[in-house]
């Protein structure tokens, strides 16, 4: 079968190799054999195959951190699943491959009518979104989060779980084009940062009614930092969780003198966080509101997994590229 490895650290369109490898054995009593479909392109596997991501695998090493599936047979004890359901890929699992052995325990059927190609996205970052809005900040029904990249993928699910809570959201982004995208997909107030010379504390202020704001998130890092932690109330707390920009925070130090704000990090695969009960039911609630029709990531791009070159080249430019594993 065909599989993508990384063979060194460096430009991935020059470091990710197609192999061919074994097919994988026939599923034990508890596992089941699934047929890759789709298999995303994310950042973090962009900035872990450069070596700036937080963890540095053995090389050579699999890739890919989340897909979907069909299953193609069964183990002998596996009853809660059948042959040509649709699994989400765990994110243990290196997934820009045609087929893979997986422990059967922790998967579960997806709606077999939504659009597979959305499936497959749903092991990080509706996980991540669940965590930024439980996790780091007590929040209830009506209050206010803020978060910047609004449009990325975890922008899209923090705006949808936000809504399904009763939680109120702003969204700054860069692009004018997306403001009416993000407005009918749920986001209460969406910003174009920058706009006519007005800091955007005030203009989140002026949108939200001046109201107390305790949570913001960072997928951004860089010189986006200040007008999150400028726009929180006192004693609000900001959470990076990406690094888009691939530069430092750059914290206004009156901000976290003067008004108390807090600065936290969250990771998905920390020891923490990894282990949690919420991530199961994140995908859960996710793969229901993707077939319910009321989130969508735009996907730029579909290749051939015999095409990685050009897959990430494109996904180095921007947007959501997916490999189509078989």
């Amino acid at each position: 079968m065909y599989a993508l490895q990384m063979v060194a650290f460096g430009d991935p369109t020059e470091v990710v190799k197609l192999v061919e490898l074994p097919n994988p054995p026939a599923p034990g009593d508890d596992e089941v054999l699934v047929a890759l479909e789709y298999a995303p392109i994310n950042a973090s596997v962009l900035l872990m195959v450069r070596g700036l991501y937080g963890v540095r695998p053995s090389l050579p090493a699999g890739i890919g951190n989340e897909g979907v599936g069909r299953v193609l047979a069964l183990g002998k004890a596996v009853t809660h699943l059948t042959v040509d359901d649709r699994v989400v890929i765990p994110p243990t699992h290196s997934s820009w491959r045609e087929r893979m052995t997986l422990p059967a325990n922790d998967l579960f059927a997806l709606p077999a009518d939504a659009d597979p190609q959305q499936l497959s996205m749903l092991s990080i970052n509706p996980p991540t979104a669940v965590l930024l809005l439980s996790e780091r900040v007590q929040l209830s029904p009506g209050d206010w989060v803020l978060q910047n990249a609004g449009n990325s993928g975890v922008g899209r699910w923090v705006i949808a779980f936000a809504k399904e809570r009763g939680l109120k959201t702003v969204s700054l982004v860069r692009r004018p084009e997306v403001v009416k995208e993000l407005s009918a997909a749920g986001a209460d107030v969406v910003l174009v940062e920058g706009v006519d010379g007005v800091g955007s504390a005030e203009r989140v202020a002026e949108a939200t009614g001046h109201a107390q704001i305790k949570l913001a998130l960072d997928g951004v890092a860089g010189n986006a930092m200040p007008a999150l932690t400028g726009s929180l109330s006192p004693g609000g707390t900001l959470v990076v969780y990406a690094f888009m920009s691939e530069q430092p925070g750059l914290a206004n130090p009156r901000d976290i003198i003067f008004r108390g704000i807090t600065i936290r990090g969250l990771w998905l695969q920390s020891p923490e966080m990894r282990n949690s009960p919420k991530l199961v039911e994140a995908v859960t609630a996710g793969a229901r509101l993707v077939a319910e029709g009321k989130v969508r990531v735009p996907i730029a791009a579909v290749y051939p997994l015999t095409a990685p070159k050009e897959a990430l080249a494109h996904a180095l430019k921007g947007g959501k590229v997916l490999f189509q594993c078989s």
